[in-house]
């Protein structure tokens, strides 16, 4: 019987002990690269190349502001780009549809300040048929008087919803008191319900001829689009629109507010209160927005940020509180919100008010910096690994009026943006004795601690 061998333990070679691998840095990601052309009918086509895509992503995106609205028909542009799939010569709506259910195909439609929007989703294959159809919606729209009557109708329903949500309430307020009357940005997007009342076919031809043409169209396609003649399909489909040539000035903006104010809506009963403070902050046009994103992310951008880490997990008022930077026409709004229960409403606005104090006077940590930073640059590939994400944030670029060349460097500058920056940026937006306050809750019980907490004369809505 033989003994057993016993492995013998591995030996290190005589010498230098090898130095430890060092990481190497990771650049931040790169937005993929756009391709620019201009089409003799004047629309700017914006393509993105996402090789294995195979459901393109297209976003039709009309300069048309909707400052142009008459002011007695606001909410027209948004119920003539509705009604644009209600049928074309030929096809009746129901069949319009079914048309495009056959391509595979998904569609939305949607009408913001600085324009119209129009999302179609369709497999690669099917593209040049389900983009025909929707170019002859563009051009040659039925636009029935029973289906302009029905998208009218709901449409008010709609708003009177609107008016009766707490969060959507509290915005009107907002956007009511930080623009001027006369600005079309203080009043609801979509139309206030008197003026959507008054919107019929007639008007709704008249918003067509007037303000879909393709001068001031830019069409956004992301999906693979390498040697499957795509390109040259989309060239050729949307060469067979034609309208007017010129551009869509919005009439100039007056001056925003930037006083403070404190409005309370008066829900008898409530047994939350919902809290917005804001103002006019700079647009994403601007030299400060990077700094702006990466200050606001720190505050309230996510769950881990100052407000949320404050006002849900140390003092248990809310189940979450955040800070926004929501894009309107020439600026942005910076925005705190979120709901508590009635009875704490004067305690949460007062330390929402001593965070915004806080930042102010001492700026953002490092960590925080960092954090953000991780959040908006290191999670940006998986942000945007679908076509419809690439798209969704080329078209809201058309919209803000930005550059096609500022977007693949966008994560590179969010990554520079210093302890120092994002600070001043923040200190700016969101400087505490400038803010519009809405508190929409049971005056009864919340509008002395509000006017306390806030400091400033309130008003009851």
């Amino acid at each position: 019987m033989t003994a057993p061998v016993s492995a013998s333990p591995l030996r290190r070679a005589p010498g230098p002990r090898p130095q430890r691998p060092v990481p190497v840095p990771v650049e931040p990601w790169l937005f993929p690269a756009l391709h620019e052309d201009r089409l003799a009918n004047g629309v700017t086509l914006l393509t993105c190349d996402r090789p294995g895509q195979e459901v393109l992503s297209v976003e039709i995106v009309v300069a048309a502001p909707l400052a142009l609205e008459p002011r007695d028909l606001e909410g027209v542009l948004g119920i003539t780009t509705s009604a644009l799939v209600e049928g074309v010569p030929g096809l009746s709506s129901l069949d319009f549809i079914r048309e495009l259910e056959n391509c595979g195909a998904t569609l939305g439609v949607g009408a913001e300040h600085a324009g119209l929007r129009i999302t179609l989703d369709v497999p690669a294959t099917h593209l040049e048929r389900a983009l025909s159809l929707l170019v002859r919606a563009m051009r040659e729209p039925l636009l029935p008087a029973a289906s302009v009557d029905r998208l009218v109708r709901s449409r008010v329903h709609a708003l009177v919803r609107h008016r009766a949500d707490p969060e959507r309430r509290a915005a009107l307020e907002l956007h009511g008191a930080v623009f001027d009357p006369s600005d079309r940005r203080s009043r609801p997007a979509r139309g206030a319900e008197e003026t959507v009342r008054r919107i019929d076919r007639d008007a709704v031809v008249d918003c067509h001829r007037r303000f879909l043409r393709p001068a001031v169209t830019t069409v956004v396609v992301a999906g693979d689009l390498s040697g499957n003649g795509t390109e040259e399909a989309l060239r050729r489909v949307l060469s067979l629109w034609e309208g007017e040539p010129g551009t869509l000035p919005a009439p100039p903006a007056p001056p925003v507010r930037d006083t403070p104010a404190v409005i309370v809506v008066d829900r008898p009963g409530a047994v939350q209160t919902r809290l917005v403070l804001g103002r006019a902050a700079t647009a994403r046009t601007a030299p400060g927005w990077d700094a702006l994103l990466i200050g606001n992310h720190s505050l309230g951008g996510s769950v881990n940020a100052r407000l949320d880490r404050e006002l849900r997990e140390a003092k248990g008022y809310t189940y979450g509180f955040h800070s926004r930077l929501l894009a309107v026409v020439r600026h942005s709004l910076a925005v705190v919100t979120g709901a508590v229960e009635t009875s704490v409403t004067g305690q949460a606005l007062g330390d929402v008010r001593r965070i915004l104090r806080e930042v102010a006077e001492h700026g953002i940590s490092a960590a925080e910096r960092s954090a953000s930073v991780a959040q908006i640059v290191d999670a940006a590939p998986l942000r945007y690994l679908t076509a419809s994400a690439v798209a969704d944030e080329i078209a809201v670029l058309v919209l803000d009026g930005r550059a096609p060349d500022t977007l693949p460097g966008a994560f590179r500058r969010a990554a520079a943006v210093t302890v120092e920056e994002a600070s001043a940026a923040l200190r700016e937006a969101f400087a505490p004795d400038r803010l519009v306050t809405v508190a929409v809750g049971d005056a009864a019980r919340i509008g002395e601690a509000v006017r306390e907490a806030a400091g400033a004369p309130t008003d009851t809505a």
